[in-house]
Order: C-alpha cells, then structure tokens, then sequence
C-alpha cells in the first residue's frame, strides 16, 4: 500500500503547518532540501553492488531466469505502525530492524531469485534506525547489483516525530545491471500545496540487465522494471500511474519483466469492497481513505502481456482466488473488530513479461505461508521454511521467466 497521512488525528494541522513553514523558509536559505522536490522527468540513479560477488554463470542461449516482487514494508514486518491504522508504533530500534531484515535474507535465499523487484525499501530514514535495506540485501544475498529508486526523500515529516524519510523502490539482480533509470509518475493533485511537498513522489524503476558470467563481454539484454503506484488519492492518480506504466512498458524494445505494488485489483476480482482489514472505526485521516478500486484499469495489462497467474488460473470465485491474494493489513496474531484473524485477502502485486516471452509452466505464485511448495533451480521441490505472512502485509509474487 502507499504511504499514510503526513499528519495524523494526533497533530493539529495548523501546528503542523506552522511548524512546516518555518522548516521550509529555513531550507530556502541552506544547501540541501528539506523535501526533494524530485524535479526529474526521466534520469539515471547509482549501480550498487555487493561487498562480495558470486558469479552466476552462463545463462545459456535461452535463459530461465527466477523472477521475484516483493514490497517489504519497510522492514517493519508485523509490528503495529500507525500507518496501519491499527496500531501507534512510529519508530523501530536497530535492534528490530535487524531482526526483521534478517529474516527477509533468510526468504530471499530460500527463493533465489535471479532478479528482485522491491518495493517499500529504505535507506536512510529515522523510522527504520537509518538502516540501509539495499546495501543490506546485497551483502546478506546472492544477488550482486541494485539500483535504488528514490521516491520519498525529506529531511522532517510532521508526523508522531517520524522525522527522516528516505523510501523508494529497488531493483537486484545476479547479473551486472548497466543501467539504471527512475521515470517520474504523475503527481496527485487534490493535496494541499504544503502536504504535497512533503508527499511521496511516485517514480518507475527500470533497470538494463545483461546476462552474462561476470567474466565476460557483452550478453543478452533485458529489462526488469519495478512499480509502486499511489494508493489514496481521489483524482485518479493511480489510474494515471497506471496507464503511464502500460504505455512505457508497450513501448518497449528489450525483452522485460515488470513488477510490483499495482495497489489495484485484478479485472476479474469478485471482492472490491469490505475487506476484512479494513477499519470500520476512523483513526486515521478521512483524506486517506482508500477509494473505490478500479480493477478494469488493469485489463490491457492482460491483453498485452502476459501475466505470472493468468485469469483463467485465477479463478471466478473468491475461494479460487485466495490462492493468489496477495495483502493484508492485518497479521496472522491480530484481529479485526469482529474478532477475525487476519489474512490474505486481496490481490495487489503482480509480475509480467512481454508478449513474446513467457513463464516456465506452473512457476507462476503468490507465496503466502510457510511449508508451500517452490521450485528451486534443479528444478526439485522445497517447501518454504520462512512464514511470508509474518514478514510484511504483502506476499512476494514469484516466477521463472524464459526469456525469448
């Protein structure tokens, strides 16, 4: 899901604002922002590699690559955030940071993927002890290069003491990334001028990957492309977002993957209103509220590429799509206000490939619970020790892309 209210029901907002201008007219006479403006149409963002590369080897003629989406909260895991709207947590201590990320290693080596999309990922912000989630997964990893895609950059958020605020999106892969990219989305536009300032700005991640042993030249060429569009706006935004994603992704050359936190439904989705994590007691602001779900937005995604778990696969009923639901606010040891155990319950992460690729047969997954069966790279049957539901309020999405 996207970001919460900057201000809650705690803080005034004449406070806040007061307080935020004083910041800002500061700011205008230092050197560094107090929010980026990220004033970018398009430009290229910094490789990253690990302290210690593992070579992958020779993909061969035709590649089989292990694909992978994840938005990982944060590495707040299950701790109740304020964000939630279900808890008052605002900080995490190093201690908890560490916890948590070390247990998100622990599942993506247990899938090792070949290329990670995550989104939700922080670098530099006081709510997550100033951790360094990208350079954390490289090192703990056998994934060697990422490109971070900053999208929420100010130095004080009037919210609770949240403070630093250093957030965006990332793209890993064990072959050499030799170019990285951040495409601006389109801005809300039914925000304040001052809470947009200090708002997330929401950016496309695209990565050029060749796939190559780390001892040669040159190699075949793809594109992993990752997503995170807005989630509470009320100005169809996030169909904008959405529809600019189509169209770059159509526009494309290269063989490519593309993930992410769509914060959509799919086309076919039979539940679209009334889930059981959501609050039927307001806390938090009415100008966050989630508004209506569009899932049609989503259908020439479908029409043009193709999908990890198809429709068909998907099922018509909210049994069969279950199986694939990939959020929830709440966790497997937190209830609602009727008492109900929290649990999967939308579809909101997806993965798709260009229109002449495809997915090996049966790899296409959500994986949502501990002991589910993976394919591993031998192509023998493993079965998930991490619990996905404990990690964060979204399940990876995962497949193995055969490129063509």
């Amino acid at each position: 899901m996207a970001a919460r209210a900057l201000w809650t029901h705690r803080w005034p907002r004449t406070l806040v604002t007061a307080t935020l201008l004083t910041l800002v007219a500061s700011g205008v006479c230092g050197c560094e922002w107090i929010a980026d403006p990220q004033d970018f149409t398009r430009e290229e963002v910094v490789v990253f590699k690990a302290k210690t590369v593992e070579d992958p080897g020779d993909p061969g003629a035709t590649p089989a690559l292990r694909v992978m989406a994840w938005n990982v909260k944060y590495g707040a895991a299950r701790l109740p955030f304020w964000f939630d709207c279900w808890g008052d947590k605002v900080q995490m201590t190093r201690a908890e940071v560490d916890a948590n990320m070390a247990r998100i290693y622990a599942h993506i080596n247990e899938v090792d993927p070949d290329i990670l999309m995550v989104e939700e990922i922080e670098v530099n912000s006081k709510r997550s002890a100033y951790f360094d989630m990208v350079q954390g997964i490289l090192d703990h990893t056998k994934l060697n290069f990422g490109a971070y895609i900053e999208t929420w950059d100010s130095r004080w958020v009037a919210a609770d003491g949240l403070g630093r605020m250093n957030l965006g999106n990332a793209i890993f892969s064990r072959y050499p990334i030799s170019k990285a990219e951040r495409i601006r989305q389109v801005d809300r536009t039914d925000q304040d001028p001052l809470t947009s300032a200090f708002y997330i700005k929401r950016a496309i991640g695209r990565a050029e990957i060749e796939l190559r042993s780390l001892t040669a030249t040159g190699g075949k060429k793809v594109l992993a492309l990752v997503v995170h569009t807005e989630a509470y706006d009320n100005d169809g935004t996030k169909q904008k977002q959405i529809t600019q994603i189509h169209e770059l992704v159509t526009g494309e050359t290269l063989p490519f993957v593309l993930g992410g936190d769509f914060n959509e439904l799919p086309p076919t989705a039979t539940r679209k209103i009334g889930f059981p994590d959501e609050r039927e007691t307001a806390v938090c602001s009415a100008d966050f509220a989630q508004p209506p779900y569009t899932p049609e937005v989503m259908q020439p995604f479908y029409d043009d590429l193709v999908p990890w778990v198809s429709l068909a696969d998907y099922g018509t009923t909210e049994a069969a799509q279950s199986r694939y639901f990939t959020h929830t606010v709440l966790g497997p040891d937190e209830t609602n206000e009727h008492g109900e155990p929290g649990d999967w319950n939308r579809t909101l992460d997806y993965l798709f490939v260009d229109a002449n690729s495809v997915w090996r047969a049966g790899t296409g997954d959500v994986l949502q619970r501990s002991g589910q069966e993976i394919l591993d790279r031998a192509g023998a049957t493993k079965k998930l020790v991490e619990n996905p539901m404990e990690l964060s309020d979204h399940a990876p999405v995962f497949g193995v892309w055969e490129v063509k």
